[in-house]
């Protein structure tokens, strides 16, 4: 019985590995997943609005660097004010009484200086005639240096007290507009506490998104029109002050910072909303031109000189292999002049492992849509 019973579970062996075999096939002919990116050209940066938000390219926070009770104040919310001026002025007496102590402390220690000095030098010529030990001598030393030392000493407290009172005037540091107001006259405030809040009135800053497609042909971009939603019929022009160089986690693009002048028809206020596009590139003549990774090249064929790319066909999912003209070799990658047209999927990653027609899966998060 026992032999009986063998063929049938060797039947059922046979049967599961049968499915277990069909199921590895089925996984390993599924869509295999590739890293690619979308051929974008520097007309989308002409043709695209990239949406920011405006923030002052100069921010800070005035306060006095001493404690006192505030006597003036003499700016408001919305003042313009220049280099130099003057926004806030402590009471000076107390601050003047300190100096005027320190100043007649500073004489008393210097006419106690020269008296111990003559002295000095009448005891010495004492010592060198024998009428006085050498120890009496030292004794004199000491004290005139004593003397000296307390010179110093004054002169150092006197220097720090006009410091506290020149620190009783807040002046503005840069040309700007006041924004905010933190205390008002004869309040008593504390060092380090905020009284005025100062923007740079010249220039203004927005910080724009641009998708991990297009920011390699940042770069190339000279000028960016700006425009803000509460400030419908002015455009500005905005030059690139910095590129960031890590992508957001969710939304997969870069931070790109342009700096503008204030229009003089209107204020732009930190936190206003805006949009950018390209308005002049460094390179018109790449101005239509295609750009994509030195990773997505492979030959052709193998061994042969015909450059080519893995396409995938966005509606079957497919990849082919298809011919393409090279042009220049840039910092942000390869020109191709003929064989891809703009908004085509690129293979960028593990080209020599594809085959024809391969069906592939687009990554969800991947070189991001230039549409």
């Amino acid at each position: 019985m026992r032999h009986g019973k063998f063929p049938l579970v060797f039947c059922l062996a046979i049967a599961l590995s049968g499915c277990w075999e069909e199921d590895v096939a089925q996984i390993e002919t599924g869509p295999r997943p590739v890293v690619a990116t979308r051929v974008g050209s520097t007309d989308f940066l002409g043709q695209r609005s990239f949406p920011g938000r405006a923030r002052a390219s100069r921010e800070v926070g005035l306060s006095f660097q001493v404690s006192g009770k505030m006597s003036t104040r003499s700016v408001d919310v919305g003042d313009l004010v220049e280099e130099g001026t003057t926004v806030a002025v402590l009471d000076p007496d107390p601050f003047q009484a300190d100096v005027s102590r320190l100043q007649a402390d500073l004489a008393a220690a210097e006419a106690d200086f020269l008296a111990k000095d003559e002295q000095h030098g009448r005891v010495l010529k004492l010592v060198e005639s024998g009428t006085y030990s050498e120890a009496r001598g030292d004794a004199s030393r000491a004290t005139r240096d004593t003397a000296a030392a307390r010179v110093v000493s004054v002169q150092s407290s006197l220097a720090r007290a006009e410091l506290d009172l020149s620190y009783a005037v807040l002046k503005a540091p840069f040309p700007g507009r006041i924004v905010a107001v933190y205390a008002e006259d004869f309040e008593q405030v504390a060092a380090q506490a905020q009284i005025v809040r100062l923007l740079d009135a010249a220039q203004v800053e927005i910080v724009v998104d641009v998708p991990e497609t297009l920011i390699s042909l940042v770069p190339l971009v000279e000028e960016m029109a700006v425009t803000f939603d509460a400030l419908p019929g002015i455009e500005l022009t905005g030059v690139i002050k910095e590129i960031g160089t890590e992508a957001s986690q969710t939304t997969r693009t870069y931070p790109v910072t342009l700096v503008m002048d204030q229009p003089d028809e209107a204020v732009i206020l930190p936190g206003m909303s805006g949009a950018a596009r390209a308005s002049k590139i460094s390179a018109p003549d790449m101005a239509a031109g295609l750009v994509i990774p030195e990773t997505a090249l492979r030959p052709l064929e193998e061994g042969g000189d015909q450059m080519a790319v893995w396409v995938v066909d966005a509606a079957s999912n497919t990849v082919s292999l298809r011919p393409v003209q090279l042009g220049r070799l840039l910092t942000i990658g390869i020109e191709v002049t003929e064989g891809l047209s703009t908004g085509e999927w690129v293979v960028t990653a593990g080209t020599h492992s594809l085959t024809e027609n391969q069906e592939v899966r687009l990554p969800e998060n991947g070189a991001g849509d230039t549409e």
